[in-house]
């Protein structure tokens, strides 16, 4: 369908529902003036009749506006668009409800009760949440289709038991929304994660949009028996052949009975699981021919 199309429907949907709310509010008044709704119910009708027509609106941008702007503005500027259209329809409708029940907008705007609220309540969840969404929308640390990796001490993982060196608690993926409460993360397992911006605003983040490299690094251990003298210059020429220039292995540490070697490759932001793959499947023939060099040459023969 044609854009200009599916904007004028969807902006004359949005007028219908703001029409049907005003008459709705009519009638409900001249139910009071006729005696035919008990007072005390009037305050809680109106609210509720905010509430329907809030959501209502809420769901057409959602379902329409916002895919409109999608293909007409792009990802990243229609995040920002989306945000502050969330961020003004939820303060219009809680404003709203709040006259709904009798309360003067200029005292809930411009009283001192309600900037004393608004500044305790930052220090809580949910508006901790909307506070950090609203400085992600502004100071951009990463934006919707960014790769990103990020650490937070609220979501920590358990250290690897086997012998290698210590590992960053990463969870990684690309960004797919972030709204006033929420950033979804498309994780590289698969299922999208759901991350509150006050907890995502407090983590350190790696973003993946803005590298042009990325260093892996990888430590195993050899059996002592091996001589490093002639494995060392088949690892590096191993590597240059997979086309990792430059990268040197390099001994860490020993034991009594193995010592550990180290190799650091550019991964040119493939997958981890792919570079560790194809360096180990050549490497893995190539250590075990040196340590058994007589049973390889047998069962060749």
């Amino acid at each position: 369908m044609d854009l200009k199309k599916l904007w004028r429907r969807t902006g004359l949907f949005i007028l219908g529902l703001l029409v049907i709310g005003v008459g709705l509010a009519i009638l409900v008044d001249q139910g009071k003036r006729h005696n035919l709704l008990p007072p005390e119910t009037i305050d809680p009708i109106k609210a509720l009749i905010v509430l329907m027509i809030g959501g209502a609106i809420s769901y057409l941008l959602e379902r329409y506006l916002f895919q409109l702007a999608a293909r007409a503005l792009g990802a990243n500027r229609t995040t920002s668009l989306r945000f502050l259209i969330r961020l003004f329809l939820l303060l219009a409708v809680i404003l709203s409800v709040l006259a709904a029940f009798g309360v003067g907008l200029s005292s809930v705007v411009f009283g001192g009760a309600f900037v004393t609220a608004i500044i305790g309540l930052a220090g809580q969840t949910m508006f901790g949440n909307l506070i950090a969404g609203i400085a992600i929308l502004v100071f951009h640390p990463f934006e919707v289709g960014d790769r990103i990796n990020f650490v937070a001490w609220q979501y920590p993982v358990l250290m690897p038991s086997f012998p290698h060196e210590a590992l960053k608690p990463t969870y990684s993926g690309v960004v797919t929304d972030i709204t006033l409460m929420y950033t979804s993360l498309a994780t590289d397992s698969g299922p999208t994660m759901v991350i509150p911006n006050g907890i995502i605003i407090q983590a350190a983040v790696e973003n993946m949009a803005h590298a042009k490299k990325r260093i892996l690094r990888m430590r195993f251990d050899v059996d002592m028996a091996i001589d490093p003298a002639e494995l060392l210059p088949r690892v590096e020429k191993l590597l240059n052949t997979l086309g990792f220039v430059g990268s040197t292995p390099r001994i860490i540490d020993v034991t009594p009975t193995t010592f550990a070697l180290l190799l650091v490759v550019d991964t040119k932001l493939r997958s981890d699981d792919e570079v560790r793959h194809q360096i180990f499947g050549h490497l893995v023939p190539m250590i075990r021919h040196l340590a058994h060099p007589d049973s390889t040459e047998s069962g060749k023969s």
